[in-house]
Parts: C-alpha cells; sequence; structure tokens
C-alpha cells in the first residue's frame, strides 16, 4: 500500500469543487430556489474530525516504541491505515464539494438564505479539510518501517 500523496488529495479537491460550484449553480435552474446545505453535514463532519482525531492520539500512544501493555496488534494497524488513506480520501472530495458550494453562494445574489448556506458549507469544508489531515497524519502513524536491505556491508565483505 503506497502512501497518500497530498497532490491526490488536492487534484481530489479541485475535481470536487467543480462539482460541488455546478451543482450550486444548475440546482435554482431546475428548482427555483438555492441548493440547500445542511447543519448536519457540518455536525457530521465535526463528529468525523473529533473521532478519527481521538483514534489517532490513542493509536500513536499504542504504537509508540516503548508501548509493551496494549500494544496495537499489526492487523489492527493495517486496518487503520486503510481506513485512514479513505479518509482522507472523503475529507478532500467533502471539502473541494462544499468550498465549490460556498464559492456559488459569495458569488449569486446575497441573501439571508445565502449567508446561512455560505456559514454551513465554510464549517463543512474546514471539519472535512482537518478531517483529511488528520487521516493522513493517522495513515504515517501506522506505516510499516522497512526492514533493513539484504546484502548489508558485512554481508559483502564475507564474500
Amino acid at each position: 500500500m503506497k502512501q497518500t500523496k497530498f497532490s491526490t488529495l488536492a487534484v481530489l479537491a479541485i475535481l470536487a469543487a467543480a462539482v460541488g460550484w455546478s451543482f450550486a449553480q444548475l440546482w435554482p435552474t431546475f428548482f427555483g430556489q438555492g441548493m440547500p446545505v445542511s447543519t448536519g453535514s457540518a455536525i457530521a463532519m465535526i463528529l468525523v474530525f473529533i473521532t478519527l482525531l481521538i483514534w489517532t492520539l490513542m493509536t500513536r500512544a499504542r504504537l509508540k516504541p516503548g508501548a509493551t501493555l496494549n500494544r496495537l496488534h499489526p492487523i489492527v494497524a493495517a486496518r487503520t491505515a486503510a481506513l485512514a488513506m479513505s479518509a482522507s480520501r472523503v475529507g478532500s472530495l467533502a471539502c473541494g464539494f462544499y468550498v465549490g458550494v460556498l464559492l456559488a453562494n459569495v458569488a449569486a445574489d446575497y441573501s439571508s438564505a445565502a449567508a446561512d448556506r455560505i456559514q454551513i458549507s465554510a464549517v463543512t469544508a474546514i471539519a472535512s479539510l482537518l478531517t483529511a489531515i488528520v487521516a493522513v497524519w493517522l495513515e504515517r502513524i501506522c506505516q510499516i518501517k522497512e526492514p533493513p536491505a539484504e546484502g548489508n556491508s558485512r554481508d559483502s565483505s564475507i564474500a
């Protein structure tokens, strides 16, 4: 499993921003009102961020070199790394989508409903960005160190 690259996350966020902006621009054409943005999405992303942060801190403590009691099993570490990899991608996609929605609402006519959508979109985008950052950190914590290469200098001097 390869390490997540920030460039991959940036590309996902940019593509999702284009989709979010497009949806927010087309929504009034089809439905006659601005695209609704739920506070539930902001609350959900904040809860995902907090949960992932707690999990990251607990995993870091259990993977320290001196930790012998409650050491994290390697399979659990691998599963955690896979979860962190998917969380980083979901976080970047959600961040991009809500940044696109935010930009579309900033460009639209100002109203109190648009101001609410802007605030909710901003909170959701920030929580999604933080989720992606913490997920990348968790993935790096769970990364298995490569064993030393075969054929060290000691082995080559014997031959």
